[in-house]
């Protein structure tokens, strides 16, 4: 085996258990194409661990240390003579594995396993299952989108995305948030909270409420500590609060304000040029600005552009062909305006309604159309 350590931001909380020797025996036998080679990668003592084993007479092996029920990807790897076509349904399973003797068994195919040994998976499957119907109806939403964008049907296709998001909420809601209640002491709590509250928080009072759920000792334990921090940025500039108030330098060094723009739908969107996802953004915000500013829509992109790196900066402006206004000082995660309303995470963004008030945040420009359209009416 091939051990490879990545430092990651966030695991699952520590300090729940001693630290102990994990170990998992594997049996691929029946598996049709042959499996070669096994690799995971799971989440242990703040860092990223990749490893790998080859399949020796359908048998494969691996060991490890960690100090808590740790969610763990496994995915199957065939010979290179054998031109298997990759698949996520066959080739990867997931499992929740803690200090113990584990034993995977698969038949048909990888993924279709059997998993003893490990309590905390137990209660993993528990929630898949619970949140497979909402899944099966997220697939069938999701296929019908597809065929709306093709045949260019926009109203069935913003129908079908409202009934994505609803249907997201009430999965979060049954699925996590019910499980949480019901079971504040399982090694899987903690799990769900991350899954219902995602990466940005965004209704912190509901996490927050679902967190004091959990056990002291979760609550007190390093991961704990950073959802307390985050459930405290994101209710910085929450949904219903006055704007915090700002004022930054645009390229030319001239001081632009958000007070600037009173009496104007603003939206304040935290970018950057190495952001991928912010950039695949840009194009549909275009739209959007174009749309609405002559109905008094303004948008005032803040970038968490590097130290030293105002060339990029300028140049993803340029490419992207972005007509609002842009500042930054060129801090990082430490911009200034990004730590008045709690940013930890990019894209984001705050609508601001024309009396200085958060009216929405962390808009898709699906949502922000459907947002801007109830604001101003149809274009």
């Amino acid at each position: 085996m091939k051990k490879i350590s990545l430092f990651v931001l966030c695991s699952l909380p520590l300090a729940l258990f001693a630290q102990n020797n994990f170990n998992i025996s594997g049996n691929v036998r029946g598996v049709n194409p042959s499996v070669d080679k096994i690799y995971i990668s799971y989440a242990a003592n703040g860092q990223n661990v990749i490893d790998s084993a080859n399949v020796t007479g359908n048998h494969y092996h691996f060991e490890g240390n960690i100090n808590e029920p740790t969610r763990m990807d496994l995915r199957a790897a065939y010979r290179e003579r054998d031109n298997v076509k990759p698949a996520m349904s066959r080739d990867l399973l997931t499992i929740f594995i803690e200090p113990a003797n584990i034993d995977i068994r698969s038949t048909d195919s990888f993924s279709n396993a059997t998993v003893t040994g490990s309590s905390a998976n137990v209660e993993f499957q528990k929630l898949q299952r619970a949140a497979k119907p909402f899944e099966n109806k997220a697939a069938a939403l999701m296929e019908n989108a597809e065929t709306y964008k093709k045949e260019k049907n926009n109203s069935a296709l913003e129908s079908t995305e409202g009934q994505l998001e609803h249907l997201q909420a009430q999965m979060k809601e049954a699925v996590y948030a019910d499980y949480i209640r019901q079971n504040p002491n399982s090694p899987l709590a903690f799990f769900a909270l991350q899954q219902y509250s995602g990466a940005v928080i965004q209704n912190p009072s509901k996490v927050e409420a679902l967190f004091r759920l959990l056990p002291s000792s979760l609550q007190q334990s390093r991961d704990g500590q950073r959802m307390q921090l985050l459930i405290k940025m994101a209710g910085l500039a929450d949904i219903g609060k006055t704007a915090p108030a700002f004022t930054q330098s645009d390229a030319d060094g001239n001081p632009i304000s958000l007070a600037s723009f009173k009496g104007k739908y603003v939206l304040v969107n935290f970018w950057a040029s190495w952001c991928g996802p912010c950039r695949a953004q840009n194009p549909e915000l275009k739209k959007l600005y174009e749309q609405y500013k002559n109905d008094g829509f303004e948008i005032i992109g803040v970038s968490l552009d590097k130290p030293g790196e105002k060339n990029e900066w300028l140049k993803a402006i340029q490419e992207d062909g972005l007509q609002w206004a842009q500042v930054t000082d060129l801090r990082f995660w430490n911009n200034a305006v990004a730590r008045e309303y709690g940013v930890v995470a990019l894209p984001q963004n705050f609508l601001i309604d024309e009396n200085g008030r958060i009216i929405a945040k962390n808009l898709k420009p699906d949502q922000l159309s459907r947002k801007l359209r109830s604001i101003f009416g149809n274009q």
